[in-house]
């Protein structure tokens, strides 16, 4: 029988299984989970102040909202990003500037940021697939524009340049704590800060707020059930590969359609929810987890690149290797994804065509981007096989 490997893995320890099922029965405690899930990111991050609340969109708008900027400001973003992005910054009234990335990294490239910061007054970069962008680089010409950078490091949870921890390099970070992220809360977002005005501003606008629903948070965590046993051996071979390699060729719009995210405007005005206490409570464990995750993942994507040196019509992912990189995925570009993504779903590997948009008048690379899986769920065994697989058909 095939040994099928999705993308993602919802990697769930006995303890994270346990509350997550406390949840979905609507088993709610009162504790104070979400404020030592707080106290946690700190101490983690490295990061005077920490608030998580319901949404990494919702992270973003308090990022920019500490800031304290202007009612008409520009805010630079990656041309090639997510679409959240762009719908958080101009639901706030704000005008997006877009800058080129570098195309071997996928993300800022400092040397061509400069030109777009006359007039701008905030930078957000993000950490692509869970490489570091190069924050040294950024920091300095921002730093010398006197332009704040806020950090989206989603997909970067737990990477570490130096000392420093991805999202509390720059003024703000911010992460989203969604499914398929390096730590996750089944919904949610997190903030952390060290600047105490940034801050300041945020709870102001957050003083009233009530906590996530817990019919809401029901609903959230059955769904992560679901995505859990979707994602183990039994759920993923014997369930969840059949049907989408089916769909791949009776139905492929309705395979389409089941990863497609409606692009929702950002409204402002509406009330900010807290993360729950419950959600608090698998933070602080999914915390304890993340390094030795991580680990795997960075062995994983090492082993994989490694494997793939030399493949034509592969262009593998460039990044800083004294970095501690938290490889969310290993992107890829070719010339062909979808192609690209049937032929290894045959071969057993769920895939992903890319989810990040090009956004201005210009790209910076005409390949596309196809996401190959890594987590902590894979080992050497699945990853050579990965290998063996692209080589064959990239032949």
């Amino acid at each position: 029988m095939l040994h099928a490997i999705p993308r993602h893995n919802v990697n769930l320890t006995s303890a994270e299984l346990r509350l997550v099922v406390q949840g979905a029965l609507g088993n709610f405690s009162e504790n104070q989970g979400r404020e030592q899930f707080e106290a946690a990111a700190c101490r983690y991050f490295g990061s005077a102040h920490a608030m998580a609340i319901e949404s990494g969109r919702a992270a973003l708008y308090l990022a920019l909202l500490g800031l304290g900027l202007p009612d008409s400001a520009t805010i630079v973003l990656p041309r090639y990003c997510f679409f959240s992005l762009v719908k958080v910054v101009e639901g706030m009234g704000y005008t997006p500037r877009f800058a080129p990335i570098n195309p071997n990294t996928f993300a800022l490239d400092p040397r061509k940021i400069q030109k777009h910061l006359d007039g701008a007054d905030a930078v957000v970069v993000i950490h692509p697939f869970g490489q570091l962008a190069d924050m040294a680089g950024l920091q300095a010409v921002c730093a010398t524009a006197g332009v704040p950078l806020v950090e989206d490091a989603s997909q970067a949870t737990g990477a570490r340049w130096g000392t420093h921890r991805a999202g509390a390099i720059g003024d703000v970070g911010v992460f989203s704590l969604v499914s398929g992220k390096n730590l996750q809360t089944f919904g949610g977002g997190l903030l952390v800060t060290h600047r105490a005005d940034v801050m300041r501003r945020i709870n102001q606008r957050m003083a009233t707020s009530s906590p996530t629903a817990d019919g809401k948070i029901q609903s959230l965590f059955r769904s992560g059930i679901q995505r859990w046993f979707l994602t183990t051996p039994l759920g993923f071979q014997g369930l969840m590969h059949p049907i989408t390699l089916g769909l791949q060729t009776l139905a492929p719009t309705k395979l389409d359609a089941m990863f497609y995210e409606t692009r929702a405007a950002f409204d402002p005005n509406k009330e900010i929810r807290r993360l729950s206490d419950i959600q608090g409570d698998l933070g602080c464990l999914e915390l304890s987890e993340l390094d030795r995750r991580n680990e795997i993942r960075r062995s994983n994507a090492l082993r994989l690149i490694r494997g793939l040196h030399g493949v034509h019509g592969l262009q593998l992912p460039q990044f800083d290797e004294t970095a501690e990189n938290s490889f969310n995925a290993v992107a890829v570009r070719v010339r062909d994804a979808r192609s690209l993504e049937h032929r290894l779903r045959k071969h057993g590997f769920d895939t992903r065509t890319d989810y990040m948009e090009w956004f201005g008048d210009k790209k910076d690379f005409d390949d596309e981007v196809l996401y190959l899986p890594n987590h902590p769920a894979m080992g050497a065994a699945d990853i050579d096989r990965l290998v063996q697989s692209l080589r064959r058909i990239m032949r």
